[in-house]
């Protein structure tokens, strides 16, 4: 009988070592699997700010390719493209967007002022292509 306890007595490091590599194992893939997931999340999300970040500086050279520049000049070809991608002509911009005008004030106060005869002729909408 002496021999079966001592063979009970050796299985239980065996059972506890093995034990404690199991539970290492599941916390090892238990924390690694979430982590390989957030960087692919994180690798996607650098890619698509890459490349909104490419459209934006686009997007900005664009705005100022008709800007004035230091001398005051404007790229006019650059108004012009702008203009055509709403589908207006250059007339049906300006009238819809006439220059500012000053009202006629009174001399001596007592006439209303009154608007041009071609200021009904802005308020039309431009019928587009």
């Amino acid at each position: 009988m002496p021999s079966s306890s001592n063979n009970d007595e050796t299985q239980f490091p065996r059972v506890v070592a093995w034990l404690g590599l199991a539970l290492a194992v599941v916390l090892f893939l238990s924390n690694t699997v979430p982590a390989v997931r957030e960087r692919q999340q994180l690798r996607a999300t650098a890619t698509d700010l890459q490349r909104l970040r490419h459209q934006y500086d686009a997007a900005i050279a664009h705005a100022t390719a008709a800007m004035p520049g230091p001398a005051g000049e404007q790229d006019l070809q650059a108004v012009l493209v702008a203009i055509d991608r709403i589908g207006w002509t250059p007339p049906e911009l300006l009238r819809c967007y006439p220059e500012a005008t000053p009202l006629p004030t009174a001399v001596d106060g007592d006439e209303a002022p009154t608007l041009e005869a071609d200021a009904a002729d802005t308020a039309t909408l431009p019928t587009g292509r």
